[in-house]
């Protein structure tokens, strides 16, 4: 199925007239694994959209309007209105014989979907009620045929309202991908590059540094993966009996960017690793070189909370940066003047922190 035959298939199943966008892009990703990670991404959305769009099948926010997100290009709808008829209202299932563990189901109205996604969990209690926690894409097949199914069940009504529980109910527990990370040096480290250019300039120069020790782990990793798969690197960290205790993250000046660099935060706090802190000394560099327009974002307040991750001046540089319509990407940055920031005669980890001069030795 394409991007839009698959988002065309999650309209059918609203009621709403109204459905926002981020619900059909979360589809388009789901069919196709290799698009969430894509540079093309945002692109494919747009066009899946305008295909829906072209089809009759929704209408798009009026052009211009604060219902499109131009925070990058091309923009994307905040939301698209359902032009098909809504569904009758499902009627509820019949009687059902309940495993104790489930026994909130005999207090609630479910729709067909809520028996569809429950049926199966009640037959597992029921038949294996102690079965071994397995990752949720297993049990997922296992339950619905459907390995994908079960995806987004961490934020299912049932779920968020303390009812249904992954470990307790599915017996299943998250398993991201890994985070691409390698172990440059016995330094107790770890700095997280967003784009692949920067990453193989500084695994390049690291890998050179004259005194090893002085060198921990370099990773690669940006967007909704590395905010899923920041917590499996405590298991590479135990396995190589090499913790860490500075985390570092360099990524694009731009609100994407910033706006996953919080969010990754948020995920190392709540997995209890060290915070989560800016490569200060690579952003100084690179909000020295030359900048490229962009769709400028008309959400002020949005622009300034993404910065605010980034320690003064660094967030009013880049604020100012962000409304003139300009960002910074890795790649303005290149191996030169990377190896040039980043000089020998001092550890790496104090330059990445705080841009430390060259003259000052």
């Amino acid at each position: 199925m394409t991007p839009a035959e698959r988002m065309a298939a999650v309209l059918t199943t609203q009621t709403r007239r109204r459905v926002d966008f981020d619900l059909l892009a979360r589809a388009a990703d789901e069919g196709d694994s290799a698009l969430l990670t894509s540079p093309l991404r945002r692109r494919i959305l747009a066009g899946a959209a305008q295909d829906l769009a072209a089809c009759g099948t929704v209408r798009l926010p009026a052009a211009g309007g604060r219902g499109w997100d131009h925070s990058s290009h091309p923009p994307l709808p905040r939301w698209v209105e359902r032009l098909t008829p809504c569904r009758a209202r499902a009627a509820r299932p019949g009687p059902r014989a309940w495993v104790e563990a489930l026994a909130f189901a005999t207090r609630l109205v479910l729709s067909r979907a809520d028996d569809a996604l429950l049926s199966p969990i009640n037959t597992l209690l029921r038949d294996r009620p102690d079965a071994e926690p397995v990752p949720i894409a297993e049990r997922s097949y296992e339950l619905y045929g459907d390995e994908k199914r079960l995806a987004r069940i961490g934020s299912h009504r049932l779920v968020t309202a303390g009812l249904l529980s992954v470990p307790g109910h599915l017996r299943a527990f998250p398993a991201p991908a890994p985070l691409a990370m390698f172990e440059l040096g016995p330094a107790p480290w770890m700095l997280i590059v967003e784009n692949g250019a920067a990453f193989t300039s500084l695994r390049r120069i690291l890998n050179a540094w004259p005194r090893r020790q002085e060198v921990g782990w370099l990773a690669y990793g940006g967007g909704d993966h590395l905010v899923a798969s920041l917590s499996t690197c405590l298991e590479s960290f135990e396995e190589r009996q090499h913790p860490i205790n500075d985390l570092l993250l360099y990524t694009d000046l731009d609100i994407d960017g910033l706006e996953c660099a919080q969010l990754a935060a948020a995920r190392a706090r709540e997995a209890g690793m060290p915070p989560l802190v800016p490569a200060v000394g690579l952003y100084r560099g690179l909000l020295t070189r030359r900048p490229r327009s962009t769709i400028p974002c008309d959400n002020a307040a949005r622009i300034r909370a993404a910065t605010s991750w980034l320690p003064e001046p660094l967030a009013t540089h880049a604020t100012d940066l962000l409304l003139r319509g300009e960002v910074l990407r890795q790649e303005a940055l290149p191996l030169l003047e990377v190896d040039a920031l980043l000089h020998g005669g001092q550890a790496p980890l104090p330059q990445l922190l705080t841009y430390v001069p060259v003259s000052a030795g």
